[in-house]
């Protein structure tokens, strides 16, 4: 949920990535006037959102079920508010339901076009789904309807995930003297991006920096903790990473990484660690619950050590998700198994897409040279 600007209104409060008391209260407060009145639109329109910004500042996806709850008296109806159809959207979209997502969108766009959130949140789905043609016609459409600013912000993000990074690069460094950009909620963006565009373009350090900077600063939500305590990990920066990463709460993301630290490290906590998350699976699986792909992808694969097991897990994720983490995935797992061949569709994808980065560049170069042994 990192890809682009979300405006709360005003009235929403925005949540700390750590569970606060401040936070606790906020989520109360909206679970309580929901109950006492879980048939008023706005109040569950507004209950729900709150639940939403829970799940994203935190990491924690049953938010997103408490969301669901929330709008379930209206959840297959389309004569709703605006509001309505696009919190709905953000649900769907984190539950991995695209097309009812974008259906959403469309709607809540086609009652109120004068709502730049709708807009970016469609753009952001289409960079999941890798429809860069629809992406860029829609980064137009926001500059066309709200100005060359917030196109700025869209631009960047196509420029990176296109093979441009140096250009996305000087584009937020822009944006980051803009005073529209000012606010916590754009600075938590503008540090995330930034630091994925450096990262892309293979300045490790860079990119670590800013987002140091940015945890440093105490508002760093969940997304940005997750890159970077990946960063630490795969350049072997294990203390550091354990030092971002040492206490509870986890989101699954984080678990697994915390996993991965700890054994590194020989950490007494890793198999108490795994058995959280084990048990997590369990839980999961029992709720027949299928949202948290890519944390689960890399627990099989650096974890368990079964590269046919998170092989088989990417390739169905891939229908959906197709974004350079779970590219980067997708392929590490084939190549691990030893079935590099079974990812030759991600040669397409880099085709279409135009994306690169250093490390996937060598996975996929194995892969590229794999099917053509095979021919």
């Amino acid at each position: 949920m990192a890809q682009v600007r979300f405006q709360p209104q005003e009235s929403t409060v925005l949540l700390r990535a750590e569970v606060t008391r401040e936070s606790e209260n906020a989520l109360r407060n909206a679970l309580q006037r929901w109950r006492a009145s879980p048939k008023d639109l706005q109040v569950s329109t507004a209950a729900a959102r709150t639940a939403i910004l829970a799940a994203m500042r935190q990491g924690d996806l049953r938010w997103l079920g408490n969301a669901k709850a929330m709008l379930e008296p209206w959840w297959n109806s389309q004569e709703i508010p605006s509001e309505t159809l696009f919190v709905r959207a953000l649900i769907r979209q984190g539950t991995h339901d695209f097309v009812g997502a974008l259906a959403d969108l469309d709607a809540a766009i086609a009652k109120d076009p004068q709502q730049p959130e709708f807009w970016a949140w469609r753009f952001a789905l289409y960079m999941v789904k890798a429809e860069i043609t629809k992406a860029r016609d829609e980064c137009a459409a926001i500059g066309s309807r709200f100005g060359s600013t917030e196109q700025s912000s869209c631009d960047a993000v196509l420029l990176y995930r296109t093979g441009r990074p140096q250009q996305a690069i000087q584009v937020l460094d822009r944006l980051s003297r803009h005073a529209d950009y000012q606010g916590a909620n754009a600075k938590e963006w503008l540090a995330f991006h930034s630091g994925e565009a450096r990262r892309v373009a293979g300045n490790l350090t860079g990119a670590r920096k800013i987002w140091e900077s940015h945890i440093r600063a105490g508002t760093a939500g969940h997304g940005l903790r997750v890159a970077l305590i990946e960063l630490l990990n795969s350049q072997g920066l294990y203390h550091e990473a354990w030092k971002l990463n040492d206490k509870p709460p986890r989101s699954d993301a984080l678990l697994v990484a915390a996993i991965q630290t700890a054994q590194a490290l020989n950490n007494s906590q890793a198999p108490t660690l795994v058995s959280e998350l084990t048990q997590r699976l369990r839980q999961q699986t029992a709720r027949g619950d299928s949202t948290n792909e890519r944390p689960m992808i890399k627990y099989q694969l650096l974890i368990q050590k079964d590269a046919k097991a998170a092989l088989r897990m990417a390739k169905i994720a891939w229908k959906t998700e197709r974004e350079p983490a779970d590219a980067h995935l997708y392929a590490q797992a084939a190549i691990t198994s030893g079935m590099p061949d079974q990812a030759v569709e991600l040669l397409q994808w880099q085709s279409e897409t135009g994306y690169r980065e250093p490390v996937l560049d060598r996975l996929l170069t194995q892969i590229e040279q794999a099917a053509a042994r095979k021919k």
